[in-house]
């Protein structure tokens, strides 16, 4: 197997670049390194390359500032960190950095990399995909990443002016700082956490604000983003019960009622919610993107912001390009094929290069559909490709449906069976 995109460090170094030929030695490094999963070329389709969210430069570059910047202040703020663990976290009235001139260096960068990343994020007119690979390494800045991104976008999509849009960028990079008061085996614990354990991870938000209200970020929305990422429409989040109107608009007296989120911190928190349904963590691996923006619509209206994640959902491709697919209906039923192409104007019909029939026989090469041209519905579904190539996977679907074929009873008989086993 050859390593079909570069793989990364948290500090934006490279652990293993695209080409590389995947060894024994190398797939353990990986998968101490928290991996679930990596692209490789496969010889199927290997032209078709998956698109990120942004540049791997600027992605590795942000990475690589965001772990300096939690350095330097983990650094200017020791005791307090000291002291915050080992009480369990608890909410201090001042977290008092002495901010050097390394750290005010640092928010520099970061600031112009925000700038970086609103140009390449406002290029796109969709979200090509909710998923990008990260392990336990760089989880929390890879995934900061993300969520700027997702918040861009969808910030772009209700027409936010530009330093509303740089203010929450800035806000979902940073929107996890405070967990570096958390122990990090709560953080990265697989299981269940326990009250107390809970009661930790909960603080991250006001230390979060606390620290970011000191330092030099001249606007204070981003410090609120961090402050109110966890709070839900209903009251119902923490840490002050904030409550939302699920709607985008809001009169003056609604922005200025201190008991409503703002609503840069609505719009983080769908993309947060999106990034971590997206990315494999301990306790579970990624959702496909059908089953994120389903998630999403079900967290609306108690959770999450109903209008936001309207526009949010709107705007997300389904089936981006890259992706593996499956026809489950109309003339090409049992196909599998990969993404070529996706139009805003059409995402649940994108152009699909078929790869394989019913049979699981190869087609030919480049036998591209366009599904906006096609009356039938053609009911896509993601593959997933748990261990095993589509090839692989294709064969043992269609052997598996010819064997019930050949197997499945003769009608007295399936009545039988159907009556035996419908409850009373």
């Amino acid at each position: 197997m050859q390593l079909a995109r570069s793989l990364y460090n948290h500090r934006g170094d490279v652990l293993l670049a695209r080409g590389t030929t995947l060894n024994p030695a190398f797939i353990s490094s990986i998968n101490q390194r928290g991996y679930h999963s990596v692209y490789i070329m496969d010889g199927i389709a290997d032209d078709v390359e998956p698109l990120g969210l942004v540049s791997q430069r600027l992605r590795s570059a942000t990475v690589r500032n965001l772990d300096s910047m939690f350095e330097l202040v983990a650094t200017a703020t020791k005791p307090v960190v000291d002291q915050a663990k080992e009480e369990g976290a608890h909410v201090l009235r001042e977290v008092p950095p002495k901010l050097a001139t390394a750290v005010e260096r640092q928010m520099k960068r970061l600031e112009d990399q925000v700038e970086q990343l609103l140009g390449e994020a406002l290029e796109a007119h969709i979200l090509q995909g909710v998923a990008s690979l990260k392990s336990h390494d760089n989880y929390t800045f890879e995934h900061s990443v993300d969520v700027a991104v997702y918040g861009v976008m969808l910030g772009r999509k209700l027409a936010l002016p530009h330093e509303y849009l740089r203010d929450l960028a800035l806000g979902c990079l940073l929107h996890d700082i405070g967990k570096m008061y958390v122990d990090e085996r709560v953080i990265s614990k697989p299981g269940k956490l326990t009250p107390a354990e809970f009661k930790q991870v909960m603080r991250h938000t006001v230390l979060g604000f606390q620290l970011m209200r000191q330092m030099p970020i001249s606007s204070p929305r981003p410090a609120h983003v961090a402050l109110q990422h966890h709070e839900h429409q209903s009251g119902s989040g923490y840490p002050n019960g904030l409550v939302g109107t699920n709607k985008i608009f809001r009169t003056p007296r609604e922005r200025f009622d201190t008991t409503r989120m703002t609503l840069l911190a609505e719009l983080a928190a769908v993309a947060d919610v999106c990034s971590a349904l997206s990315s494999d963590r301990p306790q579970r691996g990624a959702m496909a993107p059908p089953e994120v923006l389903a998630h999403l619509r079900r967290m609306a209206g108690e959770h999450l912001n109903a209008e936001a994640v309207e526009a949010f959902v709107s705007m997300v491709e389904v089936y981006p390009v890259g992706v593996h697919v499956r026809f489950g209906s109309g003339k090409y039923a049992g196909y599998y094929g990969v993404v070529v192409e996706c139009r805003p104007s059409a995402p649940n019909r994108p152009l699909v290069r078929l790869l394989f029939d019913a049979s699981g026989a190869p087609e030919p090469e480049g036998v591209e559909i366009d599904l906006r041209k096609e009356s039938d519905d053609p009911d896509l579904t993601a593959v997933p490709e748990g261990g095993m190539s589509l090839e692989e996977h294709a064969r043992r679907v269609a052997s598996a449906n010819l064997s019930a074929s050949r197997s499945w009873p003769q009608p007295a008989s399936a009545l039988t069976a159907l009556r035996q086993t419908r409850p009373e």
